[in-house]
Order: structure tokens, then C-alpha cells, then sequence
């Protein structure tokens, strides 16, 4: 932990001693202005059954700053069950191009009858020319639903999550974006026993565990991204570890934002899944459609 907490700090020495370069690159005047608001359907399948749709709203604000709201809704099948989740998630940001920008957000993921997890995080964005980074703190409050045999002692099970997230994008004069991204999350309990106690699986219904094995221990990331024309093509991998059970899962994806007309876009996105437990890799797809005004 202490190796991720001292590059952090070195990244970030590094990046405010750097001299942005000044925004006068050609292919910047290929960009038209931003639209104000936007709302976004996707649309995804994977070969494993499993289907997901989402709704995002953008709307501008007041000097320059974005309120966003989100819902979705998520099908994943395994060999022991059938989840079902949702997600909801509100937020605002400072103007997004400013010097400094604050965001600030709560969102909420999970199923009801097994496990959910509530999110309060804060973002702060440093952008320094063609350097940005972000410093990420949240707060979570996860609940484990019990089983009817145990609901007698307790009708379910609380911890916290304190995490914080380091994310950095450079941008180039020629357009190529490169980004990265680590988050570390730290538990109130030790729930690697929800693996290795054998007295779980009488507390815990067999919905709430399979869920609680997506409790990561850390994840890092890194993307780039290329405007083409007025297409933008996006190649992205990331990996995490469960705090669970220690198994690793992977994941590529390959997206293109094509621009319709002036007031729509079209977002194409097919990537692979990878988990240490399954021996086959999960193959999905997502279809969106933007508008804009």
C-alpha cells in the first residue's frame, strides 16, 4: 500500500511542476463547441445471458457547471443464481474546464433482497495545460441482507468502505488522449471471511455472497483514446482484485463515438471479460444513442 500512496504523491509532485502546453493545437478547430445538455441510452448483451440498460441526463448549469443523473439496470447469470441490480447516481460539477473543478455525487448499486451499496465521493480536478488529474475520496456504506434462519439475531449486516481514487489524462498535440486510474478500498471488516468461514453460508444467502465477491480490494486502469476524423476510438483495460476471495478479473473494451449529426451520436462498445474462478472468457456489447441540445 505504501509503494501505491508514495508514486501517487510523486505523480502528482510531477505533474504540478509541469508547464501545460497552450491550447493551440490545429486539431482542437476540428472540435466544434460543446452542446449544453445531453441524454444517453446503452444498450448492452453478453454471450453469458446477461443484459444491461442505462439512462444518463446532462444537464448545464450555472456558470458553467453540469448537474448529471443516472439509472440502470443490470441481468447476470452464474452457475449458482440469477442477479438482478439497480443503480441510481446524481451529481454536480464545477465548470469541468476551470483551473481547479469540484465534483460531488452519491450513487447507489445492488439488489435490495441481497446486497447494496451506497456512495458519497468528492472529486477534485486539477487541469494543467495537457495534464489532468483527478484526487477521488468516497465513502461507502454497504449492506448485507441475512438469511431467515439468522434474521431472529439481526435483520442484516453493515460495514463502511473508505476509499480514494488517483486518476490522470494526458493529452497530446496531435489528439491522442492516454489516461490511468488506481482506487484502493479499505473496509471496516476483515471480509475475506465471507471466503474462507465455512459459517457464512448459513448467514448469508447465496445472492448476497455472489455479490460481495465483486468487493474489490483495489483496481487500476488505463485507456487511449484517438480522434479520428469526427469519429473518437477508445481502447481501455482494467483489472482488480476481489477482497473476497483474492481472484483477479479483467477487462478490455474497444469503443467508437461516431457523430450522427450535430444533435445525435452513436456509441459502438464490444470488449471481453476475464475471471480467475471461470474458465470462459465473457464476450459483451453495448449499443448507445446521445442527444444533444
Amino acid at each position: 500500500m505504501d509503494r501505491y500512496i508514495a508514486s501517487a504523491l510523486l505523480i502528482c509532485c510531477l505533474i504540478a511542476d509541469a508547464r501545460g502546453t497552450p491550447l493551440e493545437w490545429e486539431w482542437l478547430d476540428e472540435i466544434g463547441p460543446p452542446l449544453q445538455s445531453s441524454l444517453g441510452v446503452n444498450l448492452g448483451l453478453d454471450d453469458a445471458d446477461g443484459w444491461s440498460r442505462r439512462f444518463d441526463l446532462s444537464l448545464a448549469g450555472p456558470l458553467y457547471s453540469r448537474f448529471d443523473f443516472s439509472y440502470g439496470e443490470s441481468h447476470v447469470e452464474s452457475d449458482q443464481a440469477e442477479l438482478e441490480t439497480d443503480y441510481y447516481s446524481l451529481g454536480v460539477t464545477t465548470d469541468p474546464l476551470a483551473a481547479v473543478s469540484i465534483s460531488v455525487g452519491f450513487e447507489e448499486w445492488g439488489d435490495e433482497a441481497a446486497l447494496t451499496i451506497e456512495t458519497l465521493w468528492l472529486g477534485f480536478t486539477f487541469n494543467l495545460g495537457d495534464f489532468s488529474a483527478t484526487l477521488m475520496p468516497q465513502q461507502r456504506d454497504i449492506r448485507l441482507q441475512v438469511t431467515d434462519w439468522y434474521r431472529p439475531r439481526a435483520d442484516h449486516v453493515d460495514l463502511e468502505s473508505r476509499d480514494i481514487g488517483l486518476i490522470l489524462s494526458y493529452f497530446t498535440a496531435d489528439g491522442w488522449v492516454f489516461s490511468g486510474s488506481y482506487f484502493n478500498y479499505d473496509y471496516s471488516e476483515n471480509i475475506s471471511r465471507l471466503d474462507e468461514d465455512y459459517r457464512v453460508i448459513s448467514i448469508f444467502p447465496l445472492d448476497t455472497l455472489d455479490l460481495a465477491s465483486g468487493l474489490d480490494d483495489y483496481r487500476y486502469s488505463i485507456g487511449i483514446g484517438k480522434l479520428l476524423g469526427e469519429i473518437s476510438v477508445d481502447l481501455d483495460w482494467s483489472r482488480s482484485r476481489s477482497a473476497v476471495d483474492g481472484n483477479y478479473a479483467s477487462l478490455t473494451s474497444l469503443s467508437f463515438d461516431i457523430p450522427i449529426n450535430d444533435q445525435i451520436s452513436l456509441n459502438l462498445m464490444g470488449g471481453v471479460q476475464d475471471v480467475d474462478y471461470a474458465e470462459d472468457k465473457i464476450l459483451f456489447s453495448n449499443l448507445g444513442l446521445t442527444l444533444f441540445w
